[in-house]
């Protein structure tokens, strides 16, 4: 998400609105992890050259003597080469849910791309996290990659990731219009077309609870009307 113009010029002056716009521009963290041979350089290039935002690689899954890594991106891209084993399970049961992603790279070694959509749709449903076959080295002449897929879901966890950097932002900002001296300003700024915008992108990607789909019909109508009503925005 980006035009946040009018945040930037109250956030010269105000400490809240600085530190919204903060929590809402900052990088998407793209983490890839896995157990040691499964691809994640190769996985890695591949988000990196998508340029979703700064990929790590992070320490293997499972390594002797050390300790697994912290599953502290805001994306997850886990890498599997076969069927999941109980490392794995262990890992991706411990993964954000809405922010993971899975894949069973190096599908081209795994007998046929029909085998390798089975492995994908048995581990996403053992762990409830969408799972999908890839390629991440170049393929043989002919043969699938996967790679369009991949980048695609990971883009659709960066974007929910980004939507719930803008809900905390909108947070800040009316929390501190709730208890501080530059209320009249903050209040101002949620009511703005700009904050409608922001609050109506963050909604569209929330979950399907009933609250959930509520904020989506409140912001939906807002932006529609594009409010400069004396109500502030209402982002609870």
């Amino acid at each position: 998400m980006s035009g946040f113009e009018l945040l930037g010029r109250i956030a010269a002056d105000i400490g809240a609105a600085r530190q919204a716009l903060d929590e809402a521009t900052a990088p998407i963290r793209i983490q890839v992890v896995g157990r040691a041979g499964v691809g994640r350089t190769a996985v890695a290039g591949v988000l990196g050259r998508a340029g979703l935002g700064p990929v790590a690689e992070s320490s293997a899954v499972d390594a002797p003597g050390a300790a697994d890594p912290v599953l502290d991106g805001d994306v997850v891209v886990y890498v599997l080469s076969g069927a999941p084993r109980t490392p794995d399970i262990d890992a991706l049961t411990r993964a954000p849910r809405d922010a993971t992603v899975a894949l069973v790279n190096k599908a081209d070694l795994l007998g046929s791309w029909g085998a390798a959509l089975r492995i994908a749709a048995e581990c996403e449903a053992e762990t409830g996290v969408r799972t999908l076959p890839s390629v991440a080295r170049a393929p043989a002449p002919g043969t699938p990659d996967g790679v369009q897929d991949v980048v695609a879901a990971v883009a659709a966890c960066v974007h929910a990731a980004s939507a719930c950097r803008g809900r905390v932002a909108l947070k800040t900002v009316a929390e501190a219009a709730a208890r501080g001296p530059e209320r009249d300003v903050l209040e101002s700024y949620l009511r703005s077309d700009e904050a409608v915008q922001l609050a109506a992108h963050a909604a569209e990607a929330s979950g399907d609870g009933a609250a959930d789909r509520r904020r989506r019909a409140l912001a939906r109508r807002r932006l529609h009307a594009r409010t400069h009503s004396d109500t502030p925005l209402d982002v609870r």
